[in-house]
């Protein structure tokens, strides 16, 4: 015969189990809090974060250039999502606006700007040009920045996707089962 728990062990083991559920809840809350952090104010957060997301989407989907629709649409997407949450970018994605809209001599900043106002925070982005002294020479509208976001992860992620279709073809197959029929 099986001998039965004490009242003590029963009430120890469910207070053991909801401890390490809260303390399960808190690391997803910290993790979350320490991505978006990092979204907004360490360069490169949100851009890897971004092609990470949209490899794993595209691998586990089985989404690949054969066929066009289910990457096309994806791409679309992700580019859209990626437009809002990374309209930072990082020193690599902002040169092609410096390039095209940057005064002689200068280069692009960004500044985070947050601002509080009742139960929110809000964070917007300072996009201005400085020469080499550090001086202010010009300014960049995020209604310039925002859409040149969202055509350059297009690019990107059509570009992205070729390598990942080469290997999910050459390494995504399992080897117990037989080959897709052609």
């Amino acid at each position: 015969m099986k001998k039965p728990r004490s009242n003590f062990l029963t009430v120890l083991y469910i207070f053991a189990i909801a401890t390490a559920a809260i303390g399960g809840f808190c690391l997803i809350g910290l993790a979350f809090y320490l991505f978006f952090t990092g979204a907004i104010f360490i360069d490169g957060v949100a851009s890897v974060s971004v092609l990470l997301i949209f490899a794993t989407i595209a691998w586990k989907g089985r989404v690949t250039w054969a066929k066009p629709v289910a990457a096309a649409l994806l791409i679309a997407i992700t580019a859209y999502v990626a437009m809002l949450l990374d309209a930072r970018g990082n020193p690599v994605y902002n040169k092609p606006l410096e390039w095209l809209f940057a005064p002689a001599g200068a280069h692009l900043q960004t500044h985070e700007i947050v601002s509080h106002g009742g139960a929110s925070t809000g964070v917007n982005y300072d996009f201005h040009f400085v020469d080499v002294s550090g001086q202010r020479v010009g300014e960049l509208s995020s209604w310039i920045v925002v859409p040149f976001r969202f055509f350059e992860y297009l690019l990107i992620l059509s570009a992205f996707m070729w390598p990942l279709t080469w290997l999910r073809d050459r390494f995504g197959r399992s080897q117990w089962l037989p080959p897709p029929p052609r």
